[in-house]
């Protein structure tokens, strides 16, 4: 027999029609990873000692954890992690094997970022010379593949205080990598040794801090990849995150005070609170990223899903089945996305969590209308920080309504596949309620962990459970923005598009929206569980090579059909009569039975419509008012005899029930409500003055002659009306 299993000990013994079964999996649609089918070796003396005799009760050892072994057939070579299930004497040793990323998935689920082993930069000059570093980093100076560094908000504590009465609270934000402009244009990190006050017990304080506190670079995301396959031995030959323009200025915040005051960078420091497989799960769940491990040489590849199913087949295995393919229809499924929404400041604008399940829901109350006219639209978005505001139909004033981090859920009625992750969605904050530039409100306190800071009459406690969750932002350009800035967005603080070298970015960290990672990322996908997705198993024959180098990456063609693959299933030792059962997914879109084309737009979309009109108070007080008072003022005007002159009425004591905050019961007009002339009464108003009138009479003589007017009032007539308060469709 060709087949041969063996681990660091020896090779096993196999009877002669000994066989094992091997299930590869792609990663897109499995998550166990690539492995054999349970099988039992004899519990020969030889099998026994290899596994160092587990098999008895007495034994002092327990089963090795993934014990590395080699399985070969001929030119079949393949190295995985055997894990023994059971093991007697008599019902022999029962084990399988996992390869490629089925040795990592167990593994990483309990390995924290953290505990793996990072680098340790001690630039020169201590302190002074990290600073100094990392200006350089912000600047861009100096491009550095590992760092990133822009303002962020951690905290928004506030203290109130009562005089008179009068409830006033005052704000103490908090910062990571506070910045000044320099007389030459460029920034500097706060870094010297200083005063502040921070908030303690309720009550502010003023505390001396070290020199470098309060100051810390990102880790880039592209960095931590590499840097975690690094770890297990594996080289990355391919990451998105380090050649695409925007993705490789993603990063990952941290919110620790002091990670430079001793004159060094610990990368570990900078990394988030999360384990491999959460980290990885969170840019499969943005991103659709998934890693394809080849383990025989020991390299991966990072790939998007919407690049491997948009692209050409690169294999024909028309040829090589040996049956025709049967099709099992699976029932039609959409896409739903979410992220976690704990970041909450003390306002509106500074809450990550929105207020509906879903973007359609929230916009359904306003008929789905959105003005791009943020000056004098009802419903309006703001680039910049990602809000939705309602303004005040009499006021004018904007209300922040919800922010835009809505799961992405289209609400068909079909079945989810739902993917969710761990990391934060992440608020902006504005200049309010101080004096600094807009920045990221990554607002979950701050991690002291070389420091003890302190003033002379109170001790700046910390929280010791303060965490640093994932949380995702992108580093921006310093040539396209006016201070060195980061955003979820792909904005500029005044809501510009950020552009650099002709490249406009277009990707924002929003599940929804044009830019967002539904549109930019998953609706090739979406499309494709909604009208295709079937399953093709099909017996195909495949060579030792051809079995060692399967590539779940790539298309496949299959009598001029391009498919994915699923999993490929096969038995050794190799016999050539004995073809793979193979499985793949469908690609190509079918149109439902009884239609004639597919509207994905409509499916996938959420549909806006443009604010053409608005609804504006009208009242009929004055025509009433003019027919009340018209005999008495007519009885006036008659009375008046020159050379007295009559100059109009007035009216005094006004009083009226009609309130400013009055809502309106609409949204905003449709079309039809403006062409109709549409109006709704909303009241009857109570009003009531005194009218009175006024004239103007000769009151004496200049030394000239000429006469000396004067004015005066009389009447006083009380009026008490009702008139009705409406209001009507006019043009925006």
């Amino acid at each position: 027999m060709s087949l041969k299993i063996k681990n660091q000990l020896g090779i096993f013994d196999l009877q002669n029609d000994f066989s094992i079964e091997i299930e590869d999996t792609s990663p897109i649609y499995n998550e166990r990873g690539s492995q054999s089918v349970p099988a039992t070796l004899p519990a020969s003396r030889n099998n026994l000692s290899l596994i160092t005799h587990v098999h008895r009760p007495d034994s002092t050892y327990s089963p090795a954890p993934d014990a590395r072994v080699t399985v070969s057939d001929g030119v079949y070579n393949r190295i995985g992690k055997m894990n023994i299930t059971q093991a007697s004497k008599s019902g022999g040793i029962v084990s399988n094997i996992g390869f490629d990323e089925s040795e990592l998935y167990s593994e990483w689920n309990a390995v924290s970022l953290r505990s793996l082993s990072a680098p340790v930069i001690r630039p020169e000059g201590g302190t002074a010379g990290v600073i100094n570093l990392l200006n350089s980093i912000m600047n861009e100076t100096i491009v550095d593949d590992a760092l990133s560094v822009f303002p962020i908000c951690v905290a928004m504590p506030s203290h109130t205080t009562t005089v008179n009465g009068t409830e006033t609270t005052t704000y103490y934000p908090e910062y990571i990598n506070k910045i000044t402009k320099l007389e030459n244009g460029t920034y500097s990190l706060q870094g010297t040794a200083r005063q502040e006050t921070f908030l303690i017990n309720n009550e502010p304080v003023f505390t001396s801090v070290p020199e470098g506190y309060a100051i810390s670079p990102f880790l880039k995301v592209s960095w931590i990849l590499n840097f975690i396959f690094v770890q297990y031995g594996y080289t990355v030959l391919e990451n998105p995150f380090s050649t695409h323009r925007q993705l490789s200025r993603l990063v990952v915040l941290n919110n620790m005070a002091d990670s430079i005051v001793k004159g060094f960078i610990d990368y570990s420091d900078l990394l988030p609170d999360c384990t491999i497989n959460e980290f990885l799960q969170a840019l499969y769940c943005r991103f659709g990223m998934v890693y394809f491990v080849d383990g025989k040489n020991k390299t991966v590849n990072l790939k998007f899903i919407k690049d491997i199913i948009s692209t050409p087949a690169s294999l024909n295995w028309s040829l090589l089945k040996s049956a025709r393919p049967v099709i099992n229809y699976a029932a039609a499924q959409q896409l739903k996305l979410s992220a976690s929404t704990n970041i909450s400041g003390p306002y509106t604008n500074l809450v990550a969590t929105p207020t509906a399940d879903s973007l359609d829901k929230f916009l359904k109350p306003f008929g789905h209308v959105l003005s791009s006219n943020t000056a004098k639209g009802y419903l309006t978005y703001s680039l910049w920080d990602g809000f939705y505001y309602v303004r005040n139909n009499l006021t004018g004033v904007r209300e922040a309504r919800s922010s835009d981090f809505f799961p992405w859920d289209k609400g068909a009625n079909i079945s989810y596949m739902e993917i969710s992750s761990i990391d934060e969605c992440l608020p902006m904050k504005g200049s309010y309620p101080d004096d600094q530039p807009v920045c990221p409100a990554y607002l979950l306190g701050k991690v002291h962990k070389y420091t003890n800071i302190s003033s002379a009459s109170v001790e700046l406690a910390e929280e010791q459970n303060t965490q640093t969750p994932l949380c995702f932002c992108f580093s921006m350009p310093r040539a396209s923005t006016p201070y060195p800035y980061g955003s979820p967005r792909c904005y500029a603080p005044g809501g510009e598009a950020i552009a650099i070298n002709g490249h406009t970015f277009d990707i924002s960290m929003t599940f929804t929206g044009d830019n967002g990672l539904f549109s930019r990322f998953w609706k090739g996908f979406d499309a494709i569980l909604r009208h295709s997705n079937h399953t093709v198993e099909v017996p195909v024959h495949l060579n030792p090579i051809q079995l060692l180098n399967i590539d779940f990456s790539q298309t496949i063609n299959i009598d001029g059909q391009r498919l994915l693959l699923d999993t490929v299933r096969y038995t050794l030792p190799k016999l050539l009569s004995r073809p793979a059962t193979v499985r793949l997914r469908t690609l190509r879109l079918l149109i439902p039975v009884g239609e004639t084309d597919l509207d994905l737009d409509a499916e996938q979309g959420i549909q806006t419509i443009e604010q053409l009109y608005k609804w504006a108070f009208h009242n009929n007080r004055e025509n009433i008012v003019e027919l009340k008072i018209r005999a008495q003022v007519e009885e006036w005007k008659k009375a008046i005899t020159p050379p007295a002159q009559w100059l109009g009425v007035l009216r005094k004591n006004e009083v009226s029930d009609q309130v400013s905050d009055i809502e309106i019961p609409f949204t905003v007009p449709t079309q039809e409500d403006y062409e109709a002339g549409k109006e709704f009464f909303i009241k009857e108003i109570n009003y009531s003055f005194d009218l009175y009138y006024k004239v103007r009479v000769p009151n004496g003589q200049t030394s000239q002659g000429d006469i000396i007017w004067k004015d005066k009032e009389y009447g006083g007539v009380h009026y008490a009306i009702t008139y009705g308060l409406s209001v009507k469709a006019e043009l925006l």
